[in-house]
Protein backbone atom coordinates (compact mmCIF):
# COMPACT_ATOMS: atom_id res chain seq x y z
CA UNK A 1 0.00 0.00 0.00
CA UNK A 2 1.09 3.77 -0.82
CA UNK A 3 -0.22 6.89 0.01
CA UNK A 4 -1.45 8.14 -3.10
CA UNK A 5 -2.88 12.38 -1.75
CA UNK A 6 -3.83 14.05 1.15
CA UNK A 7 -6.66 16.43 0.84
CA UNK A 8 -6.93 19.48 2.68
CA UNK A 9 -8.82 22.65 3.48
CA UNK A 10 -7.66 26.11 2.48
CA UNK A 11 -10.25 29.12 2.72
CA UNK A 12 -8.23 31.78 -0.10
CA UNK A 13 -6.60 30.30 -3.74
CA UNK A 14 -3.91 32.51 -3.13
CA UNK A 15 -2.50 30.16 0.35
CA UNK A 16 -1.63 27.32 -2.58
CA UNK A 17 0.95 29.92 -4.13
CA UNK A 18 1.64 31.56 -0.87
CA UNK A 19 2.36 28.69 1.33
CA UNK A 20 2.19 25.03 -0.62
CA UNK A 21 4.35 26.78 -3.71
CA UNK A 22 6.50 29.41 -1.89
CA UNK A 23 6.81 28.35 1.35
CA UNK A 24 6.59 24.08 0.93
CA UNK A 25 8.25 23.77 -3.01
CA UNK A 26 5.02 22.26 -4.50
CA UNK A 27 4.47 22.84 -7.86
CA UNK A 28 0.69 23.13 -9.37
CA UNK A 29 -0.40 19.91 -11.23
CA UNK A 30 -4.04 20.43 -12.16
CA UNK A 31 -7.24 21.86 -10.77
CA UNK A 32 -11.24 20.82 -11.41
CA UNK A 33 -14.48 22.03 -10.11
CA UNK A 34 -16.46 19.16 -7.40
CA UNK A 35 -19.67 19.49 -8.97
CA UNK A 36 -22.00 19.96 -5.35
CA UNK A 37 -24.11 16.92 -5.82
CA UNK A 38 -20.68 14.25 -6.03
CA UNK A 39 -19.46 16.47 -2.64
CA UNK A 40 -22.71 16.13 -0.76
CA UNK A 41 -22.43 12.36 -1.69
CA UNK A 42 -18.84 12.39 -0.57
CA UNK A 43 -18.50 14.77 2.03
CA UNK A 44 -22.23 15.23 3.11
CA UNK A 45 -21.17 18.65 1.69
CA UNK A 46 -23.62 20.76 -0.67
CA UNK A 47 -21.45 23.17 -2.21
CA UNK A 48 -19.68 23.45 -5.46
CA UNK A 49 -15.87 23.92 -4.73
CA UNK A 50 -12.41 24.50 -6.52
CA UNK A 51 -9.99 21.70 -6.09
CA UNK A 52 -5.92 22.85 -6.88
CA UNK A 53 -3.57 19.60 -7.37
CA UNK A 54 0.11 20.18 -6.28
CA UNK A 55 2.97 17.54 -6.12
CA UNK A 56 6.06 17.53 -4.45
CA UNK A 57 8.33 14.61 -4.90
CA UNK A 58 6.26 11.62 -4.28
CA UNK A 59 3.79 13.67 -1.92
CA UNK A 60 0.58 15.06 -3.97
CA UNK A 61 -1.91 17.50 -2.62
CA UNK A 62 -6.09 17.73 -2.84
CA UNK A 63 -6.64 21.21 -2.35
CA UNK A 64 -10.09 22.17 -1.74
CA UNK A 65 -11.01 26.10 -1.55
CA UNK A 66 -13.62 26.49 1.11
CA UNK A 67 -13.81 29.99 2.43
CA UNK A 68 -15.49 28.82 5.49
CA UNK A 69 -13.35 28.14 8.66
CA UNK A 70 -13.11 24.42 10.01
CA UNK A 71 -12.15 22.84 13.15
CA UNK A 72 -8.92 21.50 13.36
CA UNK A 73 -8.87 19.13 16.51
CA UNK A 74 -5.66 17.20 16.69
CA UNK A 75 -4.94 16.48 12.57
CA UNK A 76 -1.73 17.28 11.21
CA UNK A 77 1.06 16.27 8.43
CA UNK A 78 4.51 15.32 9.13
CA UNK A 79 6.80 15.69 6.71
CA UNK A 80 10.59 14.92 6.43
CA UNK A 81 12.47 17.45 4.48
CA UNK A 82 16.11 18.63 4.09
CA UNK A 83 16.78 22.14 5.74
CA UNK A 84 13.62 22.37 7.94
CA UNK A 85 15.70 25.76 9.35
CA UNK A 86 15.23 27.11 5.69
CA UNK A 87 11.59 26.43 5.69
CA UNK A 88 10.96 27.99 9.29
CA UNK A 89 12.67 30.85 8.34
CA UNK A 90 10.71 31.26 5.04
CA UNK A 91 7.25 31.02 7.09
CA UNK A 92 8.60 33.71 9.53
CA UNK A 93 9.33 36.58 7.05
CA UNK A 94 6.35 35.86 5.20
CA UNK A 95 3.72 35.47 8.63
CA UNK A 96 2.84 31.88 8.98
CA UNK A 97 2.99 30.66 12.67
CA UNK A 98 5.25 28.80 13.81
CA UNK A 99 5.17 26.59 17.08
CA UNK A 100 8.89 24.99 18.35
CA UNK A 101 9.28 22.64 21.29
CA UNK A 102 12.53 22.65 22.73
CA UNK A 103 13.32 19.07 24.08
CA UNK A 104 17.04 18.15 26.14
CA UNK A 105 17.17 14.78 24.73
CA UNK A 106 15.73 14.91 21.33
CA UNK A 107 15.28 16.97 18.24
CA UNK A 108 13.19 20.31 18.83
CA UNK A 109 9.48 20.09 17.52
CA UNK A 110 8.67 21.82 14.79
CA UNK A 111 5.48 22.97 13.62
CA UNK A 112 3.74 25.26 10.65
CA UNK A 113 0.56 26.06 9.80
CA UNK A 114 -0.93 27.53 6.95
CA UNK A 115 -3.25 30.57 6.63
CA UNK A 116 -6.56 28.27 6.90
CA UNK A 117 -5.02 26.26 9.92
CA UNK A 118 -3.36 23.20 8.72
CA UNK A 119 -1.17 21.94 10.72
CA UNK A 120 2.53 20.55 9.52
CA UNK A 121 4.79 18.83 11.58
CA UNK A 122 8.46 18.89 9.89
CA UNK A 123 11.61 16.57 10.64
CA UNK A 124 15.17 16.54 8.92
CA UNK A 125 15.45 13.76 7.23
CA UNK A 126 19.09 13.22 9.74
CA UNK A 127 16.19 13.09 12.26
CA UNK A 128 14.81 10.03 11.46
Amino acid sequence: MKLNHIGLNIQRKEDAVDFYQNILGFHFEHQFELKSSLSEKIFNVEKQTEVLFYKKENLQLELFVNSENTKQGFAHICIEIKEREKIAEKCENDGYPITRITRSDKPDLLFISDKSGNIFELKNESDV
